[in-house]
């Protein structure tokens, strides 16, 4: 049994109005902006990564092809996705017997959590809640960002890095890959055998769980939230503390700023230059290509090498979008709010009905 109990949802109605402060900005914008540049220009050359040292005779292999377009592969990566979440978060395997009616169960509780909780959604201005925490949650994750490039040593300039004009052809077979070698791990894939079975079959027992129509106004609401939560999540695991609501919002900026300040002194005495200085000598240079040496690893490319290239090429199919698939497009927003009440407020979903005021049974039997 998986739902979403309404004493748990208690604690999250409670911190509702928290959650929903209004930010007030505690440090300079002029920095943010210039930190928030700076890691997105590390990140158009998809910094930081360690220098990529491919080796020469990977120019000689033939990789298999993707048959399948990219927005069939999408709806494929999604089903892979799913089932990944729900083994990660709640323990549930979706392919396995008996398992997959755990998911329409937490669909069936959330949709009834959400719409007790519209009823106080516009007093509360969650639709500011998301982006004053996400504000928080970027500057740290550019803090970060900037703090492991310096350790790299890729300022004040990245290396170059090797000619890649060689190694397009390679590279572009090998990114097409990259979604089929991913779903063939959180699928438990034999990529060596006939993939278009495997797939069908497991695909066919996703596409039979059931899944309520949730509201629009109600997934909008779920979506706001997962977005608060998601970035107090990660603002508690980059500043190593547990509950960032007991903190407060205030102490929280302080921390944040704190971080930020930090990162603009280490940009200063690593390179000898001012935050402004630095972005205005990058702009100048002339931009790298996207680093490869996160994706054209060793272990990534022995993968491709795997891939039965005809059994591949097989699968060609038809497949509708992620939105045309209530499974996913109610399914996965549904794992993902979980998933981050849990990392975000330590509320998990209950396993077993909690005595006479459990209503689980009840709306499952409606939803029937």
């Amino acid at each position: 049994m998986v739902c979403i109990c309404k004493k748990s949802m208690a604690t999250l109605y409670s911190a509702l109005p928290q959650i929903g402060i209004t930010a007030q900005a505690s440090m300079s914008l002029s920095v943010v902006d210039d930190l928030l540049a700076l890691s997105q220009l590390l990140s158009t050359m998809g910094l930081p990564a360690p220098p990529w040292t491919p080796d020469p005779a990977w120019l000689e292999l033939q990789l298999p092809q993707v048959a399948l377009s990219a927005s069939a592969m999408a709806t494929i990566s999604a089903f892979a996705q799913l089932r990944a979440d729900m083994l990660a978060q709640l323990g549930v395997d979706l392919l396995a017997p008996g398992q997959a009616s755990a998911l329409t169960r937490l669909a069936v509780t959330m949709q009834a959590r959400l719409a007790a909780m519209l009823a106080v959604n516009e007093r509360l201005g969650l639709s500011a809640t998301a982006q004053a925490w996400m504000q928080l949650s970027a500057s740290l994750s550019a803090s970060v960002q900037v703090q492991a490039a310096l350790a790299l040593g890729l300022l004040p300039a990245p290396p170059p890095p090797p000619p890649l004009a060689p190694w397009q052809t390679f590279l572009a077979m090998l990114r097409a890959l990259l979604p089929i070698i991913a779903v063939s791990s959180q699928l438990n894939l034999n990529m060596t055998e006939n993939i278009s079975a495997q797939l069908a079959a497991q695909l066919r027992v996703m596409l039979a769980i059931r899944m309520p129509a949730i509201p629009p106004a109600s997934l909008q609401l779920m979506a706001s939230i997962t977005g608060a939560l998601t970035a107090m999540a990660q603002i508690q695991a980059a500043l190593g503390v547990s509950d960032v609501l007991a903190l407060g919002l205030p102490r929280v900026q302080v921390m944040v700023t704190e971080r930020v300040n930090a990162t603009v002194q280490a940009v200063q005495s690593a390179t000898g230059m001012s935050l402004p200085s630095l972005l205005s000598l990058l702009n100048l240079l002339p931009r790298q290509p996207l680093s490869p040496a996160t994706t054209a690893t060793q272990a990534v490319v022995a993968a491709a090498m795997r891939i039965n290239a005809s059994a591949l090429a097989a699968v060609n199919w038809q497949v509708p979008a992620v939105s045309a698939l209530p499974v996913l497009s109610v399914g996965l927003p549904v794992v993902a709010f979980a998933a981050q009440l849990n990392a975000a407020l330590g509320l998990t979903v209950s396993a077993s009905p909690c005595g006479g005021t459990c209503d689980a049974a009840a709306l499952m039997q409606a939803f029937a």
